[in-house]
């Protein structure tokens, strides 16, 4: 019995730290709350039906936090406008332009939709 009410003590112990570095993630405020991408369409402007929640989600986030929108300058700025048109106050949205960077490698002529990706964290 001694041995038993041993082990769970030091389970107890062991778990402490745990439960405490969760609690301090959690609390980080420099966090992201959350991160989402879209995919644009064939046109530059083109946001697609599919990415309308998303956008819609975030423009509810952005009443109460900021926005960053990471992709392609010409896509990132066509996410802020629908942002804006969502609802989104313009001065929460901030928009940081970034090169390309396709999720897969594809072959020579190939159209690759990860290469119109856009990143918001909110």
């Amino acid at each position: 019995m001694r041995t038993l009410s041993s082990v769970v003590v030091l389970a107890g112990l062991a778990l402490t730290p745990v439960t405490a570095m969760s609690q301090d993630l959690a609390a980080a405020p420099n966090a992201p709350i959350s991160d989402k991408m879209v995919f644009m369409g064939i046109s530059d402007t083109d946001v697609p039906a599919s990415a309308l929640g998303t956008l819609r989600n975030a423009a509810d986030a952005a009443k109460s936090a900021p926005i960053l929108i990471e992709g392609r300058a010409v896509h990132a700025n066509a996410v802020k406008q629908e942002l804006i048109r969502q609802g989104a106050p313009a001065e929460a949205i901030k928009v940081r332009p970034t090169p390309a960077t396709p999720l897969v490698k594809v072959g020579d002529g190939v159209a690759d939709p990860t290469e119109r990706r856009v990143d918001i964290r909110f």
